[in-house]
């Protein structure tokens, strides 16, 4: 990997702006981001939006305070809500993929919920907006029917799969399902593949399984100097981050 290492933005950036809004985007493509990752929902009349739930879960409260369920919601009643702690509106997906093809940032969208119908509008919304190249999907090894999903409505974009289970067969894993990039993820306050890979020696030998079959790979989240200079030492390709500048300045530091 060496200096080619990627830096990612985890839900834009979201230590450096509010998360998943235009103003997040835009600050990653200023932070020097080689892509961002963000969260896709369906309002109730079938409108995109970018916010992070729990997966099929309709408690907006975290990120805007408002105790309504997204399930009663219009796009109309969420135009208005604003992210909490800012004055930062809920950006529709039209807008993040208009930007996309405006600056050529690559971007990952992580479906939030299980509709099959979801899939469906983001995949029609990347195609009209000619930005197939530059959009792919991402999710958990768990929700892998949403990249199985997005494969099969749109066979070239790319797909990426998290995988939290450091004993999985990571090959096998991400080649049943064609995707093209594995994300070896773990709890910002504890690198779990670092604890077992000083007891079992593994994670070198798959990540090295993974590269010779092409399959990026990936690592996150990352905030801190130590996980950086594991992820570099195990040949990982790109480090998905909170906090884009302080990351490459690590990454920096590491490989002088």
């Amino acid at each position: 990997m060496g200096a080619n290492v990627k830096i990612l933005a985890h839900r834009g950036g979201m230590d450096r702006a509010p998360e998943n809004t235009m103003t997040a985007f835009r600050q990653a493509l200023a932070d020097g981001a080689d892509a961002f990752e963000t969260d896709v929902r369906l309002t109730k009349d079938g409108q995109p939006i970018l916010i992070h739930t729990g997966f099929d879960d309709d408690d907006i409260a975290p990120v805007t305070g408002s105790k309504a369920s997204l399930r009663d919601l219009d796009w109309a009643d969420l135009e208005k809500q604003r992210v909490l702690g800012s004055n930062e509106p809920i950006a529709h997906l039209d807008e993040m993929l208009a930007f996309v093809r405006e600056t050529r940032l690559p971007c990952f969208i992580e479906p939030k919920q299980s509709d099959a119908e979801l899939l469906e509008v983001v995949i029609g919304r990347i195609q009209r907006f000619d930005v197939l190249d530059k959009v792919g999907i991402l999710t958990f090894y768990g929700h892998r029917a949403s990249l199985i999903q997005a494969k099969r409505l749109a066979p070239t974009i790319e797909t990426s799969v998290i995988l939290i289970n450091p004993f999985a067969d990571f090959l096998k894993a991400a080649t049943s399902i064609k995707a093209n990039r594995v994300i070896i993820g773990w709890s910002p306050r504890f690198n779990h593949f670092r604890v077992h890979g000083f007891f079992f020696r593994a994670v070198s030998r798959k990540v090295e399984e993974l590269k010779a079959e092409g399959i990026i790979v990936e690592s996150g989240f990352i905030d801190n100097k130590r996980d950086v200079a594991w992820a570099i030492e195990h040949g990982i390709d790109g480090l998905w981050t909170d906090d884009v500048p302080k990351i490459r300045r690590y990454a920096q530091e590491v490989l002088t």
